[in-house]
């Protein structure tokens, strides 16, 4: 039995009876212990709980509970493959990369974080204020105070202005291209695995909406596993003329209540 299983909300105090002392008798859960005592021995003590009865065996050897075990874990390895992968902690990482990602894009479009001393600083600097020149042009031909000789002159200044502004954009836009490339080819390459993702987790949310026995199962394995690998009886590495251990329980449940079905839990292997 597992730690769960022995807990002060699960066990009370009782006495163990025999089969045929237990006749007449009628109890809310039994635990019986089959020691091969027929059919007509195992009906009776089977019959008398109201809800569930779990039935306890003893394996033959050693090798028989180890070869059990293995076929515990094989089923419980192949159960969990069918489901579709937990990609949870992936999507998260994969959604922080994309994040970061999106704020490197912002710093290099402005030249700021990492690449405030890469040469896409100063570019960025020289096209601020050829940007800021050509507006105070424009504002200097519109200004209706100026005369029209100074206006006439400032159109002079905007059309130099503007070629300034358009030679600082394509040095911009020259020394942007790479790294944004780079960049955007990565998030969208990031966006379409969180996409992938998501897609991954819809379908295992679907699967395990649609398949609980399936997830019941496994969870049972997984419970009847650990519990034979906390247990202190279980089988230990031996010598060939050591004293041959106490007998292995295996456990089945049978009711409406069962603890594992159809397969008993049983210890783990010994290291031979």
């Amino acid at each position: 039995m597992g730690l769960d299983d022995i807990g002060a909300d699960r066990l009370a105090y009782g006495y163990a009876i025999t089969a045929h002392r237990a006749q007449g008798t009628t109890v809310e859960v039994a635990h019986v212990l089959d020691d091969r005592g027929g059919r007509e021995l195992a009906y009776v003590a089977m019959s008398r709980a109201r809800n569930a009865s779990h039935v306890y065996t003893t394996a033959p050897d050693f090798i028989q509970a180890a070869q059990r075990l293995a076929e515990l874990r094989a089923e419980h390895r192949q159960l969990v493959r069918s489901i579709p992968p937990d990609v949870t902690d992936l999507l998260v990482r994969v959604r922080e990369q994309h994040a970061v990602l999106e704020h490197d894009l912002a710093d290099l479009r402005t030249g700021v974080g990492r690449w405030a001393n890469t040469p896409v600083r100063p570019v960025y600097e020289d096209l601020q204020l050829a940007g800021r020149a050509y507006e105070d042009k424009i504002l200097r031909v519109r200004d209706p105070h100026r005369g029209l000789l100074a206006r006439h002159r400032s159109r002079g200044s905007l059309t130099t202005s503007a070629a300034a502004l358009q030679a600082a954009e394509h040095a911009w836009q020259h020394a942007l291209e790479p790294h944004a490339r780079l960049l955007e080819s990565e998030r969208s390459r990031l966006s379409s695995d969180a996409c992938e993702l998501e897609r991954v987790q819809e379908a295992r949310a679907e699967f395990i909406k649609t398949h609980p026995e399936l997830v019941d199962r496994i969870d049972r394995l997984r419970r009847a596993v650990e519990a034979q690998q906390c247990n202190p009886h279980r089988p230990r590495p031996f010598a060939t003329n050591t004293p041959t251990p106490p007998p292995i329980m295996q456990r089945r449940s049978l009711g409406r209540s069962y603890e594992l079905s159809p397969t008993p839990a049983i210890p783990t292997r010994p290291e031979l």
